[in-house]
């Protein structure tokens, strides 16, 4: 009977003990969850309290120069809490949109891409904008296919300018005459902006004249079309002085050049006793002699 009561109430104890074990069990897997939730919250406050706005990265190059055609790759090195976004510009136009790519790629530069660019970053704490970069597109031009033509009188300066062609950089120019490279001399000079010049022009400077450019960047080369040069002979002062004839009246007394009489206007300014030729050319040499109605000289 006893040992019928003693195994009845172990049954019980280890009936409690279970059911309280349980419970323990039940209130232990309760409290991890809203430990680890509170963990949580205080991390993310403590990251979101440690987020760095964006900075840049090295300076970059502030100037380039790249040959047309080519390929242009911009970088915008910068640094701070992820993630971080960028937009680049072109003379303070968008060119892109906001990307997380922090470099800039041109397949095929042109010469309209030529100009100042710089990029944005940002992210949720702000932005900052990074120095612009110049980038120079390299090419050259040709010549227009115009000949030129120019006449001075000799004697005076002849100012060749050089035919217009578009270049970057600059390119080297050398003159040519008849075929012949142009050395400057006290006779001859070159100008900063390429114009040949000659000083007191003679018959020897007419010719053919071009120019050959070369731009040292990009190898290229370029020949101008010809420019001729024609020299005028000097006109001079002309002035003829009859000599007296008391036998013939001075109001009849008229002046011919060769054999015909001078007829043009303001070619002439004719007195009684002397004519004068304000400018006078090759066409006027030659005999100039005073005749009157009755065909008889009054100058020798």
């Amino acid at each position: 009977m006893k040992a019928g009561i003693l195994s009845q109430e172990r049954s019980a104890a280890m009936g409690r003990a279970r059911r309280t074990a349980a419970g323990t069990a039940r209130g232990g897997s309760r409290c991890p969850p809203l430990l680890l939730l509170l963990l949580l919250g205080s991390c993310c406050h403590m990251l979101h309290g440690q987020e760095v706005a964006p900075y840049l990265r090295g300076g970059g190059l502030r100037q380039q120069v790249v040959l047309e055609g080519n390929r242009l790759v911009l970088t915008c090195l910068a640094g701070g809490s992820w993630p971080l976004q960028y937009r680049w510009t072109l003379n303070n136009s968008d060119v892109t949109g906001w990307t997380p790519q922090y470099r800039l790629s041109v397949g095929s530069l042109k010469r309209t891409d030529a100009g100042l660019y710089q990029c944005v970053v940002r992210n949720r704490m702000g932005a900052v904008i990074h120095g612009r970069t110049e980038v120079q597109v390299a090419f050259m031009g040709t010549f227009s296919a115009e000949e030129q033509r120019k006449t001075v009188t000799q004697g005076r300066a002849a100012i060749i300018n050089q035919p217009p062609l578009a270049s970057f950089p600059r390119p080297l120019v050398t003159w040519y005459k008849d075929g012949h490279k142009i050395i400057p001399n006290n006779q001859i000079a070159i100008t900063l902006d390429n114009q040949l010049v000659v000083l007191a022009t003679t018959a020897a400077d007419a010719g053919r004249y071009h120019v050959e450019a070369v731009n040292e960047m990009t190898g290229e080369n370029a020949t101008s079309s010809a420019v001729y040069l024609s020299i005028s002979a000097p006109e001079v002062d002309l002035y003829i002085r009859p000599l007296e004839q008391q036998k013939i009246p001075k109001e009849n007394r008229h002046w011919r050049e060769q054999s015909p009489t001078h007829t043009k206007a303001g070619q002439h300014t004719r007195t009684h006793t002397h004519t004068q030729r304000a400018r006078a050319k090759d066409t006027s040499s030659g005999k100039h002699s005073c005749i009157s109605p009755s065909s008889k000289t009054c100058a020798d």
